[in-house]
């Protein structure tokens, strides 16, 4: 045996040793990207949004959780010299909203819509 042999070195690394083809580490990391988002909607599904509601001067009314596809039933909010007309998703309360029909699909501020009493 020859004393001055050198055993030859593969390059390439880390993952010389590695066999994968392209193809599999496409379907690998694709299927890895799926779990992702399978984990990331049950997260959300399951930890709930929170709703809030502004009363712009109106009684306070608490934040709450729901969630995905509940439905609400917040209480009406009072103020002094106006009416109530119902929530809104825009502050400007030109989107309403109906709380009892309408499904949660994120969280959100409701906007209390007023009118002037007479």
């Amino acid at each position: 045996m020859d004393n001055n042999a050198v055993t030859p070195r593969r390059s390439g690394g880390l993952y010389a040793r590695v066999n994968m083809s392209v193809k599999s580490a496409n379907i690998m990391v694709i299927s890895l990207l799926t779990l992702l988002i399978i984990a990331s909607v049950f997260i959300v599904k399951h930890s709930g949004f929170t709703i809030k509601f502004d009363t712009d001067g109106g009684s306070h009314i608490e934040s709450v959780k729901a969630m995905y596809s509940d439905t609400l039933s917040p209480e009406t909010p009072v103020k002094e010299g106006f009416s109530f007309t119902g929530w809104y998703t825009d502050r400007d309360c030109t989107q309403r909203w109906e709380p009892e029909t309408e499904p949660i699909t994120g969280s959100m501020t409701l906007y209390a819509g007023w009118e002037k009493s007479e």
